[in-house]
């Protein structure tokens, strides 16, 4: 009777381990979701942009292009110094900054501006539907508010870039 009340023992204390680490899991933010992904996904896509729209700032020859391509620089550089710091915090590694992919700088005149804008609005696009998430699932309360704090001007650009799309085309 000792050897199954030992045994009994042993495994209370293993399934109180193991429901003790499971509840852990459960309570730290960043396990088993996609806090993190979120992080390093905007953290690539926010540095992407600045990347380009510098070139895009420098080169384009439409006032409107530049106009918003500066604005991408400066709110995308804003959101992603704060995004850096919050990932810190959290203990997140980020991507590597990249420099601006060369197709960007090797492109001239109108095609240039409207491949630039598709890409803004395709960008938009996908950044709108990735914050939006974050912020209705995300488990960490941090990482929420800096998704729903950032999404109105994620929603503002991509409204600026389809006009502005738009309006190109229409040229």
């Amino acid at each position: 009777m000792k050897t199954n009340t030992s045994l009994f023992n042993r495994t209370a204390w293993i399934l109180g381990a193991f429901v003790s680490v499971a509840g852990f899991a459960s309570a730290n933010p960043l396990s088993g979701h996609s806090d993190k992904s979120f992080v390093e996904k905007a953290a690539k896509k926010g540095m992407e942009e600045v990347s380009i729209s510098q070139v895009v700032a420098e080169r384009s020859t439409n006032p409107q292009v530049k106009e918003f391509a500066t604005m991408m620089v400066a709110d995308h550089s804003a959101a992603n110094t704060e995004l850096s710091a919050l990932a810190a915090s959290k203990g997140i590694a980020l991507p590597a900054k990249e420099t601006a992919p060369g197709k960007w700088s090797k492109k001239t005149g109108k095609d240039f501006d409207e491949d630039y804008m598709e890409k803004m609005t395709e960008d938009h696009d996908e950044a709108v539907k990735l914050f939006n998430k974050e912020a209705s699932d995300g488990k960490d309360q941090d990482i929420v508010a800096f998704a729903r704090k950032t999404l109105p001007t994620l929603q503002h650009h991509q409204q600026m870039a389809k006009d502005l799309k738009k309006a190109l085309k229409g040229k």
